[in-house]
């Protein structure tokens, strides 16, 4: 090697040495990254600091008000080598732009971001997009430093942001910089187990207050499901944009529930329907009704049964729903589109059908809030006389005059020309979703042998249509055989008798005979009997859960299995009852026997479709009772 390429190899040794020197982690970032693992054990990644600044400026195009919400944050790796996802979303209403991620030192790290329309199998259209990309910290320590500029084109579309993450934060601070021509409020909503201080500062000058909100050493979400919606738990701050006067006049925004309904009313006002495309199909519908009732539900059971669902939810974006022909022709569309075109093919059958918004039980808010945050969800109302009916068509097993789970005792506002109604869709006792399981059982060479009875109602009903009829095959008996065995190879099932399947308005039963291996097993004189095959809610661990466990629907369950003792055998031993009962859950398990039958019966209640946070810790000890008790075992003996 000659002096020449000697020294060529030095620089470019020292041109890529020196950098790496810079970007790689110091020994006092290690020493961070390794006290911060020992506190947060699960998290591989934590943000040291994160910065939002949230400013308003008008656009005097469009005069609108428009928000530039700037973040910076910080990122450390607490593990040898860690990626995560980056992703941010944004739509018609938003732009995002000033998109960097640097190293410790600053300097760019030429991370390229994709930038797609976000898609999945459920979804046929929307205007959200996502810019993503993959972060890779290749050393314990390792720091990027991660910033974006999302700018809202229209401040009814900022609605909300939150201080946790999904990594855990040491700090986080949120600036809002309100000018004296924007009237907006700010609630605070979760504070009350987070460590958030606030302040503020005035900006005489240009007439600017500034409200400084700082968190300190908060936990990542919960990675948990069957979580409430994030506005139930998660702090944050909620932007009701009230009215400005940049122009030298006062315009409202959003000052109260009627100015809120006053820009629905307008996108609907704006949509061009074709009743006559439909009028056709409608009264070929009705045609056989007998009764007002029977034609409402014509309808109604029509559209659940030839549109698709195809939905986008939580998007902030889209209110407008599509023309009714449009859903008809394609044959599927969003809530709002299937929606409208119930509504249309009411109006044509005579009936006063009315849109309705409404928020699932996803969303804490309700209509005192005016925010178009206080909903996702939109349903046909008819009023008839003094009755309401509240059709949700996307629900596709939901009977007429019953509501799911997920919008009972939700506030609806529906329309009612230049005003609105305020109603609530009625609660529903658990009682109403009675699941109940009815065995007889007899004994034969270490087999049980029986014949089941199942009956299903409410939301136990709709819940095992949807399940059933969802499976795209044709061979019902094996998909019903595949829903009774779980693909346990011990259970042998014959005779199967099923109600129609088709049918959301009877309650619907299911009968079956059944052989089950390993349930009984004989030692010498005795006979050990596993008498609960289910063993329901047996692996439901809310060990390390912090927040409430949410049911799709309230369960109540009810099981009844006779046993008939064999000839020459008495009962040794019957496990001895178990019960518990609080405001959320009642679960009890009773024997009995009156000599010739033992009988097994359990009630399992889940009232309120929610294992609350202060009722977890009950859960939880009664959850080892409930292991122990599933393993308990009857013990018969040979013998007078």
């Amino acid at each position: 090697m000659n002096k020449k390429t000697t020294l060529i190899v030095f620089l470019l040794y020292h041109l890529v040495l020196f950098p790496q020197k810079n970007i790689d982690p110091t020994s006092e970032d290690i020493q961070l990254a390794k006290e911060l693992k020992k506190k947060y054990l699960e998290d591989d990644v934590a943000i040291l600091n994160h910065v939002e600044d949230i400013s308003f400026d008008f656009d005097k195009k469009t005069e609108q008000v428009i928000v530039k919400h700037n973040n910076n944050q910080e990122y450390i790796n607490l593990d040898s080598r860690t990626k995560i996802p980056l992703y941010l979303f944004y739509d018609e209403q938003s732009t995002i732009d000033r998109l960097k991620v640097s190293y410790r030192n600053n300097k760019n790290a030429g991370i390229y971001f994709g930038d797609e329309y976000y898609n999945n199998e459920e979804l046929f259209h929307t205007d959200a997009r996502v810019k993503w990309t993959t972060l890779k910290f290749p050393l314990l320590g390792y720091k990027y430093n991660f910033s974006y500029t999302k700018t809202y084109s229209d401040i009814k579309y900022f609605v909300n942001t939150y201080f946790d993450d999904t990594y855990p934060i040491l700090k986080k601070t949120i600036k809002v910089h309100i000018p004296d021509w924007l009237s907006l409020d700010i609630k605070e909503i979760n504070f009350d187990n987070a460590s958030i201080t606030k302040d503020s500062k005035r900006d005489d000058e240009n007439g600017i207050t500034t409200y400084i909100y700082t968190l300190e050493n908060s936990n990542a979400i919960p990675k948990e499901d069957n979580k409430p919606g994030p506005t139930y738990y998660r702090p944050h701050l909620l932007f009701l944009a009230k009215s400005h006067q940049k122009t030298g006049e006062k315009k409202t925004l959003l000052n109260n529930t009627g100015d809120l309904y006053n820009w629905y009313y307008s996108l609907i006002q704006q949509l061009k329907d074709d009743p006559e495309t439909i009028k056709e199909k409608t009264l070929s519908i009705i045609k056989d009704s007998q009764t007002e009732e029977d034609k409402i539900k014509a309808i109604y059971y029509w559209v659940q049964d030839n549109i698709r669902y195809i939905a986008f939810e939580d998007g902030i974006a889209g209110f407008k729903p599509d023309e009714a022909q449009n859903v008809y022709r394609k044959k599927y569309g969003d809530c709002k589109g299937m929606a409208n075109l119930t509504k249309q093919m009411l109006k044509i059958a005579g009936f006063d059908a009315r849109l309705t918004w409404i928020g699932t039980k996803r969303i804490a808010y309700d209509y005192s809030l005016p925010t178009i945050a206080v909903d996702n969800h939109m349903i046909c109302t008819v009023i008839n006389g003094d009755k309401k009916y509240y059709l949700d068509s996307t629900e596709k097993y939901n009977p007429l005059n019953y509501s799911a789970e997920r919008i009972q005792n939700k506030q609806v506002l529906i329309e009612d020309g230049d005003s609105y109604i305020l109603d609530k869709i009625p609660l529903y006792e658990s009682t109403q979703n009675l699941e109940t399981f009815v065995g007889d059982f007899i004994i034969e060479k270490e087999e049980l042998i029986g014949k089941i009875s199942r009956e299903y109602k409410g939301e136990s009903k709709s819940h095992f249509l949807y399940s059933i009829n969802n499976l795209k095959t044709d061979k019902r008996e094996q998909i019903l055989e595949w829903y009774i065995k779980r693909d346990d190879n011990n259970l042998s099932i014959a005779n199967i008798d099923v109600t129609d399947i088709k049918d959301r308005d009877g309650d619907l039963s299911l009968k079956y005979n059944i052989n089950q291996k390993n349930a009984v097993s004989a030692f010498e004189d005795e006979l050990y009997i596993d008498i609960d095959y289910y063993k329901e809610y047996k692996n439901l661990n809310l060990d390390k859960r912090s927040i409430d466990y949410m049911f799709p629907y309230k369960i109540f369950e009810k099981t009844a299995i006779n046993l008939e003792i064999p000839t020459d055998y008495k009962i040794k031993e019957l496990p001895k009852d178990l019960k518990i009962k609080n405001d959320d859950f009642e679960i009890i398990f009773s024997y009995k026997t009156d000599g010739k039958k033992i009988k097994y019966e359990k009630t399992i209640h889940f009232k309120n479709a929610k294992i609350s946070a202060n009722a977890i810790d009950a859960w939880k000890g009664f959850h080892y009772n409930l292991k122990k008790q599933y393993q308990k075992q009857i013990i018969l003996t040979k013998g007078k």
